[in-house]
């Protein structure tokens, strides 16, 4: 059996939560998962609360689509959750350095043509630094859980996901023409950092 890897959403409040006891499993999962479903998410780890006034105040790009119950929705799967493939590295490291990277190579469907761009880009982007829950001398660990075939070795807080979204607007405003190629391109990455950014959420890596 194979491993997922994955970024799972969640309020920065739970956050907050789970980090105060982040060794004790029992409260771990009774945080994160719905009672007797071994891999359903709670409620408060599935929606925001965030009003439908406040959302719509805070969904503020308009390349993207998002409907009133996608804005309560914490991101998953569908919501590009997965992590962010070499490419988007990429992609993000032109908000730093725009004429250093080849944007027009690396939208493009030829795959030689995104591989000429990826070796050619000056640096990798920095996706946030991913924080460890506690630690035990020179050890670090994660969350604790009892939760079967399951790990969270390490989460990003919510001004570290906001700082991910900085930089794709920053690519988006620099680059205009490209949006709806950059959108059809790194679209699940886009929503989702839009989507955590909007909300003020952290989110956990996660091990299935």
């Amino acid at each position: 059996m194979g491993i997922d890897l994955m970024y799972k959403e969640i309020p920065a409040t739970l956050l907050a939560q789970l980090l105060e006891r982040p060794d004790d499993a029992r409260r771990v999962d009774g945080l994160l998962f719905a009672p007797g479903a071994a891999s359903g998410w709670s409620a408060a780890a599935s929606r925001t609360t965030l009003t439908d006034e406040q959302l719509d105040a805070r969904f503020t790009w308009p390349g993207l689509a998002v409907s009133a119950d996608q804005r309560h929705l914490l991101g998953g799967l569908d919501l590009g959750k997965y992590p962010d493939p070499d490419w988007f590295a990429c992609f993000l490291a032109a908000a730093e350095d725009p004429a250093g990277i080849d944007l027009t190579g690396l939208l493009s469907p030829d795959p030689a043509e995104q591989a000429a761009a990826w070796r050619t880009a000056t640096e990798e982007a920095d996706l946030g630094p991913h924080h460890s829950a506690h630690q035990d001398g020179d050890s670090e660990y994660g969350f604790s859980t009892d939760t079967p075939c399951y790990g969270i070795p390490s989460y990003r807080r919510s001004e570290d996901l906001a700082a991910v979204w900085a930089r794709i607007e920053r690519v988006l405003a620099a680059h205009p023409r490209l949006a709806g190629r950059i959108v059809e391109q790194f679209g699940p990455e886009i929503r989702y950092y839009h989507g955590c950014a909007a909300r003020g959420s952290a989110d956990l890596y996660v091990c299935w």
